[in-house]
């Protein structure tokens, strides 16, 4: 029977985020930040080019190529601060490391942590805040591909509910 590594599934805020990843180079940071508010995959954002990138005022638009038979989405707004302003004085492809490169840097800065953890986190926090319909069309996902993200949203609830029964 092969060995089962326990998924981690708590979430992570900014500012812990963002203070982990400070002596990172701007190219890593910029990839680890798309990770973190976008929630695409490793070779969604591995594949950005600066034609996928539209930057305005405050906010900046990505367009992702969706992978594993998800639905394309609209261009997906972030915010256009701190590491995600390099993006925005890029030319070309955007990344010119592979996926292990992209899964070393998560395991430097993360070590407990893995790549696709970015969009676990995304998307539970996101089912927390916009109902399903919402979570479906900005991922690209479909309602099944998002229920396990339902479950950990709705454990969640159940623990911090009995933490305030206690009073």
């Amino acid at each position: 029977m092969p060995a089962y590594i326990k998924k981690i599934t708590r979430l992570m805020d900014y500012k812990e985020f963002s203070n982990a990843i400070l002596e990172l180079p701007d190219d890593r940071q910029a990839l680890l930040s798309i990770l973190f508010f976008a929630g695409c995959r490793v070779s969604e954002a591995l594949a950005l080019t600066s034609n996928d990138i539209s930057c305005t005022g405050d906010t900046i638009f990505i367009q992702f190529f969706r992978l594993k038979g998800s639905k394309q989405t609209d261009p997906q707004e972030l915010p256009r601060a701190d590491a995600l302003t390099w993006l925005c004085e890029q030319e070309g492809r955007l990344f010119s490391f592979t996926r292990m490169t992209a899964y070393r840097t998560v395991k430097k800065v993360f070590s407990d942590l893995y790549p696709h953890y970015f969009r676990m986190n995304r998307v539970t926090d996101s089912l927390k805040k916009f109902d399903a319909a919402t979570v479906c069309n900005v991922y690209g996902m479909n309602l099944n591909s998002i229920n396990h993200y339902i479950g950990k949203v709705d454990i969640k609830r159940v623990g911090v509910a009995l933490r305030e029964e206690l009073g």
